[in-house]
């Protein structure tokens, strides 16, 4: 009993000393709202535990059923952990780049295209670097009508254009088909057999006799006296082969039917496309397109496809596979990062004012500095009315620039030379019906190294009429030509709303469209107003991502969105949680002590 009171200032000093024990185990740190892309967080409080290094001394009461003369004091050497404050730096984004990338696809592929008046290939391109800001585009085939449109390329970003090409449709007459007879023919002792098949232009046979089936059937004459024939056959390429049974010989005058179903040979087969990383966009053929992972299905067999797969800040892949009927064919890529910088060249020439050709797309007149080369191995071209065409390989080095200074030597007097000029400019040129390029603004297309003799200039231009001029040619002499473009009636309306899809790499992700949610990824946006929008993806445990696109009337634009994984730093657990057993086994000891006195 004498204990009691000893027990007693324990637990008042235990009851005072461990909340503030408690409160002093822990921290904030409170970090500075968070501002995304025009959208403003909540603060964030963050607890941060750090250890001192000093030791304490803590007294460990046990209680026991011996009585002690005084508490055991044992001294502990594990640190005690202070809450300390400390600011959180988000860091801001590196600046943005001067330029952009562009995919142009179109349906048929092999197209040609122009940008901004000059001749960048045929579709489908993928990834070509071009400068920030707004682009004329033109797309022309033969046999359809050319494709014009403008397409704003955004810093650092990647815009994508996929022309759905209109054919250009020359009316044809159908002939009229010769009826073939119902009534059959009497006597001669002749029947006939009428073979009746569900695919026109199949070959039938009877024997050594043979027709074609037309109209849905064809008649093969037989003799009703003679061995009957007890089967047919009707075949074509494409259809497996069937075989029937004649059950009923034909009387004289009579025509039996007989009947065959031909049923077509698998003729497609499945192509799979993946890439590293995923969500790349693979182009079939130039046309149809998906993101990868991408399955096409009834894709035409027995011969090769090619295959694209591009995604934005990383090189272009290209191949070709071939596809099996009835089977799957597979493409797998691992995309390489595009080099970090290009080079420049710098063409000089006397006279100036020569046509600067790059890869067989034309740059610049001379002199002048072409950038944004790739490194590696490019072909210059350079031509000038009046002087001998220049054509030589260069090689470019990152960073650096490569100089190209050339004196054009006059054209032989058995050659002439052709310049042509339009109003507007950026009409696409023929020469004798052979593609030459797109007629510059301010300046002539120069045609060199012409046979004397006859030529057909033609320009072409959307909402223009053609223009044709005959022109002659001498030796050693230049042509001009100034052709005033005609406009022809304006058509309809454009549409000008078009759709957005979106995916994210992971998926899930919530999507936003000019900082409005609309819901999650992947999911594909209609009517969305042409011109430009920020389409953002924001996911918990990931960057944002963010991507400024440019939305064509009546086009699809596909978007694809990589979110990187953030590390967080999770604030470590205080012990206590051991507070409250401690506590207890005060308070039972004190209701022992209490009960024995």
């Amino acid at each position: 009993m004498k204990f009691s009171p000893y027990l007693m200032c324990i637990l008042l000093i235990a009851i005072c000393v461990l909340p503030v024990l408690a409160a002093e185990q822990t921290g904030t740190v409170t970090t500075e709202p968070a501002i995304i892309h025009g959208v403003t967080r909540e603060e964030t409080t963050v607890t941060t535990v750090v250890p001192t290094k000093e030791p304490t001394t803590e007294p460990t009461k046990v209680v026991t059923t011996v009585p002690t003369k005084e508490p055991v004091t044992e001294r502990t050497t594990e640190p005690t952990k202070e809450p300390t404050t400390r600011q959180t730096t988000i860091p801001t984004t590196a600046s943005v780049p001067k330029v952009g990338w562009i995919t142009i696809v179109s349906t048929p592929s092999g197209a040609s295209v122009s940008l901004d008046g000059k001749t960048v290939g045929v579709t489908p391109i993928t990834g070509t670097e071009v400068s920030a800001g707004s682009h004329s585009l033109r797309i022309t085939k033969e046999g359809y009508e050319p494709y014009e449109k403008s397409v704003t390329v955004s810093s650092g970003e990647q815009s994508a254009v996929d022309a759905t090409l209109t054919e250009i449709v020359t009316p044809t007459k159908t002939p009229t088909p010769t009826p073939t007879p119902t009534q059959s023919p009497i006597g001669g002792g002749k029947g006939w057999i009428r073979i009746n098949a569900n695919v026109d232009g199949a070959g039938a046979a009877l024997g050594s006799e043979t027709c074609t089936i037309s109209g849905g059937s064809c008649s093969i004459m037989v003799g009703t006296t003679t061995t009957p024939v007890k089967t047919f056959t009707v075949q074509k390429s494409g259809y497996s082969e069937y075989s029937g049974q004649v059950t009923t010989w034909p009387k004289e005058g009579e025509t039996v039917d007989v009947y065959a179903t031909l049923n077509p040979v698998a003729s497609t087969g499945t192509l799979q496309v993946s890439s590293y990383p995923s969500g790349a966009v693979a182009t079939l053929d130039g046309g149809n397109w998906q993101y990868t992972p991408a399955q096409f299905t009834s894709v035409s067999a027995g011969t090769n496809h090619y295959v694209q797969i591009s995604l934005n800040g990383y090189q272009t892949y290209a191949t070709t596979v071939y596809v099996s009927a009835g089977e799957t064919a597979y493409v797998s890529a691992t995309l390489d990062p595009v080099p970090p910088s290009t080079g420049s060249l710098w063409v000089a020439t006397n006279p100036s004012g020569a046509d600067i050709y790059v890869d067989g797309r034309y740059m610049a007149a001379s002199p002048n500095t072409i950038t944004n080369l790739a490194p590696g191995t490019h072909t210059l071209r350079m031509h000038k009315v009046g002087y001998d065409e220049y054509l030589r390989t260069f090689s470019i080095t990152a960073g650096q620039r490569t100089t190209v200074d050339y004196t054009f030597t006059p054209q032989s007097s058995s050659f002439g030379s052709i310049e042509v000029a339009s109003t507007p400019a950026g009409a696409t040129l023929f020469l004798d019906g052979n593609y030459m390029g797109l007629t510059p603004s301010g300046d002539y297309f120069d045609i060199t190294s012409l046979v004397p003799g006859t030529h057909t200039i033609t320009l072409r231009m959307t909402d223009y009429q053609d223009y044709t001029q005959t022109v002659y040619v001498r030796g050693g002499t230049v042509e001009t030509i100034n052709a005033q473009m005609v406009p022809v009636t304006p058509g309809p309306v454009a549409d000008t709303t078009g759709q957005i899809t979106v995916v994210s790499s992971p998926p899930g992700a919530n999507l936003y469209l000019d900082n409005v949610f609309k819901g999650i990824t992947p999911l594909t946006l209609s009517d969305i107003p042409q011109g430009s929008h920020v389409v953002m993806a924001q996911m918990g445990g990931y960057a944002d991502a963010a991507q400024t696109i440019t939305v064509t009337g009546g086009q699809t634009t596909p978007v694809a969105l990589g979110l990187i994984e953030t590390t967080t730093t999770t604030a470590a657990k205080t012990p206590l949680t051991v507070l409250p057993v401690i506590l207890g086994l005060i308070l039972v000891g004190g209701a022992i002590s209490l009960r024995k006195k």
